[in-house]
């Protein structure tokens, strides 16, 4: 079977990234000027909407950029050169993926249920609308839609039906779409899903530090002030250690520094992530001290 996220991964090299791997709401991390979080699939449809939050509310702690890549839908073939969003996110086919990574050829076109959409200019649009020395209205009229529509999009950057947009480039003779916005931002926080999660963002805060909450993921908690803080909270010793590896690997590509919170640990450290008991949490007077014990994790 072809395998999505081993070939994304060799276009994402092939451009330069530092890569690492895991299995949840995203697949791959990738770093070079910007920081990517990709999931991969073969069927776009097939998408939760809980991994969709999940993989916001790191983005959004990042300052990275998710997308989602894959091979097809319920119905058809994704398409090059058009974003098929899933629960707001752009998602698009590997050939257009390629053509972003090594070539930075932007896709055009939006895939929504309406029809095919593009972005329009509006600074371009009004321009351009001006200099033919045509009014709102006729050129609405020459293209047959309401004024309203003209109005609207030279007010503010919307998206437009890619035949009626045709129409006015035609009149216009000129360009008026931009390019898809693939690198979005996105807004987004968890919240603790229990008790042990809610104690340590009570710790937290206290010390003046913002948290959110975050599943499907090699980390937990995000706090976040001046400087990022990556948490694992793991009351399972046991699996400290297995998460530990994949947790490593995350942080040295988005060189952010980490610590585990536990119930209880007799280590100081895990693959080199300092450890900290949730008691002894409770005794950090402030973020800097927090600060400080976390870079330990990428020295």
């Amino acid at each position: 079977m072809f395998n999505v996220k081993q070939e994304a991964l060799r276009l994402l090299e092939k451009s330069d990234y530092t890569t690492s791997e895991f299995k949840g709401c995203f697949d791959i991390a990738a770093k070079k000027d910007i920081i990517l979080l990709i999931k991969t699939l073969l069927n776009i449809d097939s998408f939760q909407r809980e991994q969709a939050l999940n993989l916001k509310i790191i983005s959004n702690n990042l300052d990275a950029y998710p997308l989602v890549i894959g091979l097809h839908t319920r119905v058809e073939k994704l398409k090059n050169g058009i974003v098929y969003e899933r629960y707001e996110l752009p998602t698009v086919s590997l050939k257009t993926f390629e053509d972003l990574i090594l070539n930075s050829i932007f896709p055009k076109i939006y895939r929504d249920r309406g029809g095919l959409y593009v972005e329009i200019d509006s600074k371009t649009l009004k321009e351009r609308r001006k200099r033919k020395g045509l009014t709102q209205r006729e050129l609405a009229e020459a293209v047959g839609i309401n004024k309203k529509v003209i109005y609207e999009h030279e007010k503010k950057q919307l998206r437009m039906l890619l035949t009626i947009a045709d129409r006015l480039e035609k009149i216009l003779n000129e360009k008026i779409t931009k390019p898809a916005n693939v690198f979005k931002s996105f807004e987004a926080r968890g919240e603790p899903k229990d008790s042990l999660e809610k104690s340590i963002e009570v710790s937290l805060q206290k010390i003046g530090l913002e948290t959110s909450f975050v599943n499907q993921a090699p980390l937990d908690v995000f706090a976040r002030k001046d400087a990022l803080i990556i948490s694992d909270i793991e009351p399972n010793r046991r699996r400290i250690i297995k998460r530990a590896i994949f947790l490593k690997d995350f942080i040295r590509v988005v060189q952010e520094p980490a610590v585990f919170i536990t119930e209880k640990s007799k280590k100081e450290e895990v693959s080199g992530i300092p450890v900290i008991r949730k008691k002894d949490l409770k005794d950090i007077e402030s973020e800097k001290e927090l600060l400080k014990i976390a870079k330990r994790s990428i020295d």
